[in-house]
């Protein structure tokens, strides 16, 4: 069954559980026409497709920390699993949002509509989170303004939507430590776990259901998420082991929370008792993934993934976003990034054991990946002597102001900026009786002569195609949406940090260079022909892989290829 997103919206926001219930009915009729029995699938395809996305891991890091890896875990996807070791991203705007919507589409950004984390309403000029919808709300709490809720802001269906869609019983479920993470994924026929920073519980929202199941009150009867308060993060492994990662404690490093700058880290968020600090602190962690895996755990077997009464293939989508949040306190060459990697191995090995019991290895397939690398502080950069600095974009868009006044009538051209973007006042050009294209030419000349800017490209020239007939060219086409993108398309030099205010981060992504685009693809089960495959891959194959394995047609948007050469 060919299931679009139109279609899709057309039954509205409140029709969720309905579209569910409407392919379970068109199943039961056909069934009853016929006079058979539903079909049993064939042997052959996985009774539970696990995708792992662990949220800013560079590829880099795979093999550079993969001798102190344990068994179980990493290492036993790259050893006896299918590994892509040259798979990267095709889009230039390296976020977490972006990246997700990726994986599950199988589309780029410039199609399945999720440029980056958030964007510009141009008529109100207020700002769009990329899961907003203020129809929807938290289940059981407080949801707040621009909050998480739902997927509408989402073009393109998903590989879980097409699953859902074609047998009508499949089990579509994705949890993360973000909101976005869970919810794209999700897409609009699954169901999206996430944790909130206010409870510490892994919450939903009305989108999706009306009240939790009996499994999930079950889990926190106990309030599991306070297990870990007032506990040091220590370092894993003694201390040499470290020797190939940067010291803690450097001036660029971030205190966050309480977590300092320097082993041991103690999780508490400075408080007394456990309340939305500490929570905060918790996902900054090793133990942000342990928790997550602990949730999944329950949700598997709160929903019997994997052992679906119709005998189809179920989908758990598992975002593991600790892992950002500790690079960019602290930078992925330290070795806060290094033992949080060696922990989350561990945490993983524990899940492929667990789902090893539960459904057995030779049912399931699991999938491993990142939605985006991460660059080195600029501080780590420059001690090798290359050339690197931090951009401060808000100083940058009130010197471009200032050029453009004197340039032309007095005004404030450049109106907000959000990475890599720019938005132009096109009504005070207008009104200024202004030439548009001279104002964008003149306003990208300008940044070009700015510390650290590689290229400027203008609304102009990114609507007609005007762009450079190289990896560049088509990496920035990749992320551009003509009605959600900005009017100046900036992109920094290699190795220079440019995201919000310079100083807030230890160490940025989002960039076009492979340190941001290059992340792991592993394959692991017995559909896979287990070796390395050093040839160049995009990550929109993961889900034109996975939808052959399953033997779906994905939406007409998506663009990746079947990894053939890796399937038995």
């Amino acid at each position: 069954m060919k299931l679009t997103m139109s279609s899709v919206n057309r039954l509205g926001r409140n029709q969720h559980g309905l579209m569910s219930l409407g392919f379970l009915l068109l199943s039961l009729a056909f069934n009853c026409l016929t006079g058979l029995a539903q079909p049993a699938l064939p042997l052959d395809l996985p009774q539970l497709v696990v995708v792992i996305i662990v949220d800013g891991f560079p590829a880099e890091q795979l093999t550079k920390y993969s001798d102190q890896f344990g068994p179980g875990g990493l290492r036993l996807l790259m050893d006896e699993g299918a590994w892509f070791s040259d798979a990267h991203y095709g889009h230039s705007v390296t976020v977490t949002a972006a990246g997700h919507a990726t994986i599950m589409t199988g589309a780029r950004p410039e199609r399945h509509g999720i440029i980056g984390n958030d964007w510009m309403d141009r008529e109100t000029r207020s700002w769009i989170y990329c899961v907003e919808d203020p129809s929807h709300s938290y289940l059981g709490e407080p949801s707040g303004e621009g909050a998480g809720t739902s997927p509408r802001n989402l073009k393109v269906a998903t590989l879980g939507d097409e699953l859902r869609g074609a047998n009508g019983f499949s089990r579509i479920l994705a949890i993360a430590g973000k909101d976005r993470a869970a919810i794209l994924p999700a897409g609009q026929l699954g169901e999206a776990y996430f944790y909130s920073r206010q409870s510490g519980r892994f919450i939903t929202t009305s989108y999706y259901r009306q009240r939790y199941p009996g499994w999930w009150q079950s889990f926190y009867s106990g309030n599991p998420q306070n297990h870990w308060f007032s506990k040091d993060w220590r370092l894993l492994l003694p201390e040499q082991a470290y020797d190939r990662s940067a010291a803690d404690n450097r001036s660029h490093h971030r205190s966050s929370l309480g977590l300092g700058k320097a082993f041991p880290h103690p999780i508490d968020g400075g408080l007394d008792q456990p309340g939305p600090a500490y929570y905060e602190a918790l996902l900054r962690a090793p133990f942000g993934d342990e928790y997550t895996v602990k949730f999944a755990r329950a949700a598997i077997r709160g929903e019997s993934l994997g052992k679906n009464p119709r005998g189809v293939p179920d989908l758990l989508v598992l975002g593991l976003s600790s892992h950002d949040y500790v690079n960019h306190l602290f930078g992925p060459e330290s070795r806060q990034s290094h033992d949080h990697l060696l922990r989350l191995d561990r945490v993983l090995a524990g899940l492929i054991t667990f789902l090893k019991g539960w459904v057995g290895l030779d049912r399931a397939a699991i999938i491993l990946t990142s939605d985006h690398g991460f660059s080195y502080s600029p501080e780590h950069w420059a001690k090798m002597d290359l050339g690197t600095g931090r951009i401060d974009p808000y100083q940058m868009i009130r010197r471009l102001n200032e050029f453009l006044s004197s340039e032309f009538d007095p005004g404030t051209y450049a109106v907000s900026w959000f990475m890599p973007s720019i938005y132009l006042d096109y009504q005070l050009i207008k009104r200024n009786g202004l030439d548009p294209l001279q104002v964008e030419e003149a306003a990208a000349r300008f940044l070009l002569g700015q510390p650290g800017i590689e290229a400027v490209w203008t609304r102009t020239q990114l609507e007609s195609g005007q762009l450079p007939k190289n990896r560049l060219g088509q990496q920035v086409a990749s992320s551009w949406d003509s009605t959600r993108s900005g009017d100046l398309f900036v992109v920094q030099k290699n190795r220079w940090y440019l995201m919000g205010k310079p100083d807030a981060l230890a160490a940025p992504h989002g960039s076009p260079y492979p340190y941001d685009t290059h992340v792991p693809l592993l394959f692991f089960g017995p559909w896979f022909k287990s070796g390395r495959y050093p040839l160049r891959v995009e990550i929109v194959d993961l889900a034109a892989t996975l939808a052959h394995l399953l033997k779906l047609e994905l939406s007409s948007q998506a663009e990746g290829r079947v990894l053939i050469e890796s399937l038995k």
